[in-house]
C-alpha cells in the first residue's frame, strides 16, 4: 500500500466514522459498520487507530484542529493598541463561527459523545490571555473575568451551530447558510461583547 492510498483509506475512515458517529452515536455503531461504509476491511481500523475509541479521538483531535489553529494564531500576538485588540477579538470570533460551520459534524459529536479536543483547551486559555494582556493593557475593563468571557463567546458560537436544525424546522431560517443573517448575528454579538447593552 502506498503513502496515497495509505491516506486516503484513513481519511475514508475519519469521515465515515464522523458521519455514522454523529448520526448513531458512538455506542450505536460497531467497528463494522464504519469499516464496510468506508470501503475497507476491519483490520484498517485497528491498523490506524487501534480500536474504535482511537477513531473516536482522531475525529476529535482533527475537529478541533480544523476549527481552533487559525483562531489561535490570531490570538497569539499581543495586540498593539484597543482597535488591534477589538479587530483581533472580530476575526477570533468570525473565524471560529465559520470553522464551526465547516466542521459541523465534528461539532456534533464532540458535544455528543463529551470529548475536549486539545486544540480546544489550547484556544480557550490562548482567548484567556489574550484578553487578561487587553485588561492589563487598558483596552478592557479591569472587572471581566476572562475565563468566563472566553466561555461566553465559546458559547455563543457552539449554540448557534448546535441548534441551527431547530430554528430551521421551528422558523424557517437556514442560519447557517444565509450570508446576510450570519453577518447580521456575528455584528450583533460582537457589538454586545464589546461595548455591552447599556449606556
Amino acid at each position: 500500500m502506498n503513502e496515497k492510498d495509505s491516506n486516503s483509506t484513513k481519511e475514508r475512515l475519519l469521515s465515515s466514522g464522523a458521519l455514522l458517529i454523529c448520526e448513531k452515536g458512538y455506542s450505536g455503531v460497531s467497528v463494522r459498520e464504519i469499516c464496510s461504509h468506508a470501503g475497507t476491511s476491519m483490520n484498517m481500523i485497528h491498523h490506524y487507530f487501534g480500536n474504535k475509541e482511537g477513531l473516536l479521538n482522531a475525529i476529535t483531535e482533527s475537529y478541533g484542529e480544523n476549527v481552533f489553529a487559525f483562531p489561535l494564531k490570531l490570538l497569539s500576538k499581543e495586540p498593539k493598541s484597543k482597535s488591534d485588540f477589538i479587530s483581533r477579538i472580530e476575526l477570533v470570533f468570525e473565524t471560529t463561527l465559520e470553522a464551526c460551520i465547516e466542521n459541523r459534524l465534528f461539532l456534533m459529536i464532540t458535544i455528543r459523545e463529551h470529548q475536549t479536543p486539545n486544540a480546544l483547551l489550547e484556544y480557550m486559555a490562548g482567548f484567556k490571555v489574550f484578553i487578561d494582556i487587553g485588561i492589563d493593557k487598558g483596552f478592557a475593563r479591569k472587572e471581566l473575568d476572562s475565563a468566563m468571557i472566553t466561555g461566553f463567546i465559546l458559547d455563543r458560537i457552539i449554540n448557534q451551530v448546535q441548534f441551527s436544525p431547530w430554528v430551521n424546522d421551528e422558523f424557517g431560517t437556514d442560519i447557517l447558510n444565509d450570508q446576510s443573517y450570519l453577518k447580521r448575528w456575528s455584528q450583533s454579538n460582537i457589538d454586545v461583547f464589546i461595548n455591552g447593552i447599556t449606556n
